[in-house]
């Protein structure tokens, strides 16, 4: 009777261990999900000659490329929030700042 208490108390020790395990992982992978959604993301939009930036982050660049990809100009970014005036031709442009791209015209 000994015999089958002791193998009980030690599988039943095991499951508990192993449970514990994969709460822990799972919550690992619950706070990377969590650090990943709350990351603002880049607006980026265009009025007239003007690009509206917000939650850009401080000391990144702006960088501006024609459809062909060649780099018309760059900027730093000096504020989180602002509004640039670009002194290009009207057409359509490609905006950079860090991992966000978007398409603008100016007009």
């Amino acid at each position: 009777m000994r015999i089958i208490l002791s193998i009980l108390f030690l599988f039943s020790f095991q499951a508990v261990s192993l449970l514990s395990a994969q709460e822990k992982e799972s919550g690992r992978v619950r706070q990377q999900v969590v650090k990943q959604n709350t990351t603002p993301s880049v607006g980026i939009t265009s009025s007239g000659n003007r690009v509206i930036v917000s939650n850009a982050p401080v000391g990144s660049k702006l960088e501006i490329y024609s459809v062909v990809g060649v780099k018309v100009q760059e900027r730093e970014m000096k504020q989180a929030f602002g509004e640039y005036e670009m002194n290009i031709a009207k057409g359509y442009y490609i905006i950079r700042i860090g991992d966000t791209v978007r398409k603008i015209a100016i007009r």
